[in-house]
């Protein structure tokens, strides 16, 4: 599979025709704005999220420490784990998924991370060579989830996380989930 036959396989899926950025109802009026800016941008522009956002200070401090913070992260479903600890912990008391546009993919520097992307030893690929490992299947096909080795395979592709450099522009955000 190449990057464009997974683009047309998302928005012809049952499941997932998006990407996904999970934020905060307070985030909306800067997104509206600005778009999505990655941690680094938003503190070289002097500005922070008011209220809300998905990490804490370890991911925070993790994701410049990994070099992450240059990049906007996508989810590519909306069950990310980490939206989960984020509004059980109250960092974001209003949380919502924004739908991404799939051809986020074709911004030059994506790439995807197979696991969350600030920890230590997950791997880390350019889109056109992670392509070839993504488990599309259980992303964006019909399975059966109930069987336990889908299961987990799912589970696993939920940790995802494309990582966009410097900003995904307003006109690739679709909407609100």
């Amino acid at each position: 599979m190449n990057v464009d036959e997974l683009i047309e396989k998302i928005k012809g899926s049952t499941q997932h025709k998006y990407l996904y950025h999970f934020t905060d109802e307070a985030n909306f009026p800067s997104i509206s704005a600005k778009g999505l800016l990655s941690k680094e941008r938003m503190r070289a522009e002097g500005w922070w999220p008011p209220l809300a956002t998905g990490g804490n200070s370890l991911s925070h401090d993790l994701d410049t420490f990994r070099g992450i913070d240059p990049y906007v992260s996508l989810c590519m479903t909306r069950s990310h784990g980490m939206k989960f600890l984020a509004q059980k912990d109250g960092r974001l008391p209003n949380p919502r998924y924004l739908g991404i546009h799939p051809e986020v993919l074709k911004i030059e520097g994506t790439r995807i991370a197979f696991g969350v992307a600030n920890a230590n030893g997950v791997e880390i690929l350019p889109v056109a060579e992670a392509v070839q490992k993504l488990d599309a299947e259980v992303l964006y096909e019909r399975t059966n989830w109930s069987d336990p080795a889908v299961q987990q395979r799912l589970q696993a592709a939920e940790k995802l996380e494309v990582l966009v450099p410097n900003n995904v522009p307003i006109e690739l955000i679709a909407g609100v989930f």
